[in-house]
């Protein structure tokens, strides 16, 4: 049997990044079109998408990260869209 020769060390984290905020749109996201222009704006300004949740007609959440601090987001408009922080997570 071989050995298991893996030096690496396991840290702790969320596994998201060092800090991750979710948003939520404050109306309905109608269609895909909808949602790339929405997709494309939140890049635009210097976030990543780490995840989407939600449907088309409805609201839909999203984990950012790196760019400009989103913590304080309220009724920030991105895309077209109103966007507002539900919460952030911080790696401490």
């Amino acid at each position: 049997m071989a050995a298991i020769t893996n030096t690496a060390n396991s840290g702790e984290g969320m596994g998201l990044g060092p800090t991750t905020t979710i948003v939520v749109t404050d109306n309905a996201v109608a269609d895909e079109a909808a949602l790339k222009t929405l997709i494309d704006g939140i890049g635009f300004a210097g976030h990543t998408i780490a995840g989407v949740d939600g449907a088309f007609a409805g609201v839909m959440h999203f984990a950012l990260q790196g760019g400009p601090d989103a913590s304080g987001y309220s009724a920030e408009t991105i895309g077209g869209n109103d966007l507002t922080a539900v919460v952030t997570f911080t790696q401490a």
